[in-house]
C-alpha cells in the first residue's frame, strides 16, 4: 500500500513568515509573480513551471505541438476548455505529473472559517460525485492562509488505473472564493513538489 502524506503535515513543516510580495520575490529568485487579468488573486509560482490561463492558453498548445510532446500536449488540451469557461488559472510542474488550479467564484460575502466548516459536507459530497475511487484523508479542515482561515479537504483517487493524490483548499476573499486545486499524480510526486505546493498556498492573495 503506497504511503500517503498529509498535506496538512507539509504545511506545517513549510509554512513561512506573512511576506508581502514584494519581500517574497526577492527572497525566492526561482518563483515568479503572478496577479489574476481580473485582479481576483496574486500569487508566486515557480519559473519553471507552464501557466495556462484563457489569455496563454491557444498559444502555448500550439507552442508544444511544435516541440512534439504528445503527452504533454494531449494534457493541456484536455483541460483546455475548463480553462477558457471557467477562467480557471492552471500551474503545471515541469514533469507535468503535478499541477494546481485555481477558480475565483463571486459569493457575495466575505465567508468565515465557521461558514466553511458547515459548506465541507456538501463540497465534499460534489467532490465524490465527480472523482472515481475517491477516498478521503481529511474531509475538512481549517488553516490559515495569509492570516485568512480557510478549508482544506485531502483525499486520493484514481485516474487511468494510477492512483492521485489531491487536495482542495478553499480561500475567501472580502465577496468571492477561490478554489485552490492540488493533483499529484503519486506520493512521490507530492513528495517532490510539496515545497513549491507550501510555497504557493501561503503567498496566495485573494481579493
Amino acid at each position: 500500500m503506497k504511503k500517503i502524506i498529509s498535506i496538512m503535515m507539509v504545511l506545517a513543516l513549510l509554512l513561512m513568515p506573512v511576506l508581502s510580495l514584494a519581500e517574497a520575490a526577492e527572497e525566492l529568485a526561482a518563483y515568479e509573480s503572478y496577479t489574476h487579468t481580473n485582479d481576483q488573486f496574486t500569487i508566486l509560482y515557480p519559473n519553471n513551471w507552464f501557466l495556462l490561463n484563457a489569455e496563454n492558453i491557444t498559444t502555448v498548445l500550439e507552442s508544444v505541438d511544435d516541440t512534439q510532446d504528445e503527452q504533454l500536449s494531449q494534457l493541456i488540451a484536455t483541460y483546455s476548455p475548463q480553462i477558457q469557461q471557467l477562467d480557471m488559472v492552471m500551474f503545471l510542474s515541469e514533469t507535468g505529473l503535478t499541477n494546481i488550479n485555481i477558480v475565483c467564484q463571486e459569493v457575495g460575502v466575505a465567508l468565515t472559517g465557521d461558514m466553511l466548516m458547515t459548506m465541507a459536507p456538501t463540497l465534499v459530497a460534489q467532490l465524490s460525485s465527480t472523482m472515481e475511487g475517491i477516498e478521503f484523508t481529511d474531509e475538512g479542515s481549517l488553516l490559515e492562509i495569509n492570516g485568512v482561515e480557510s478549508l482544506i479537504v485531502e483525499y486520493t483517487n484514481e485516474l487511468a488505473g494510477e492512483q492521485m493524490q489531491g487536495a482542495q483548499v478553499y480561500v475567501p476573499g472580502s465577496s468571492s472564493l477561490c478554489i485552490f486545486t492540488l493533483t499529484c499524480l503519486n506520493a512521490d510526486e507530492f513528495t517532490a513538489t510539496s515545497e513549491a505546493f507550501g510555497i504557493m498556498l501561503n503567498t496566495l492573495e485573494v481579493k
